[in-house]
């Protein structure tokens, strides 16, 4: 993985004062893994292949995905915090995010619904 990527997300994650710890967790020459910590069981998985175009941002709790942002193949979509196992491709759905504007979404969630 490109330092440029790994520096990204470290210093994304790093501008939140609502995550506690961040841990990659796994990393190889074109995949990244981390895990960054908000509460003991909630928590934003972090996934990024530059191989493929593929990149998953989930808001975890208790096991649970209770939102989320994918792209597959550079194809987004996401995951809405009322109906998680959805596919929402409208246009907000679709649309191409940053892990900052992720980031941005999820406080307003946990601030809204409370979680934190």
């Amino acid at each position: 993985m490109t330092p440029k990527v790994i520096r990204g997300i470290e210093e994304a994650a790093s501008s939140f004062t609502f995550i506690k710890n961040i841990i990659k967790f796994d990393e190889t020459e074109h995949t990244v893994k981390y895990r960054l910590i908000i509460e003991q069981d909630l928590f934003i998985q972090v996934y990024i292949n530059t191989e493929n175009d593929t990149i998953g941002f989930v808001l975890i709790n208790n096991g649970q995905r209770i939102y989320g942002r994918d792209a597959i193949d550079g194809n987004w979509h996401r995951h809405t915090f009322e109906d998680p196992l959805a596919h929402d491709f409208s246009a907000e759905g679709s649309r191409k995010i940053t892990l900052k504007e992720f980031l941005i979404e999820v406080q307003e969630i946990l601030d809204r619904e409370c979680l934190l």
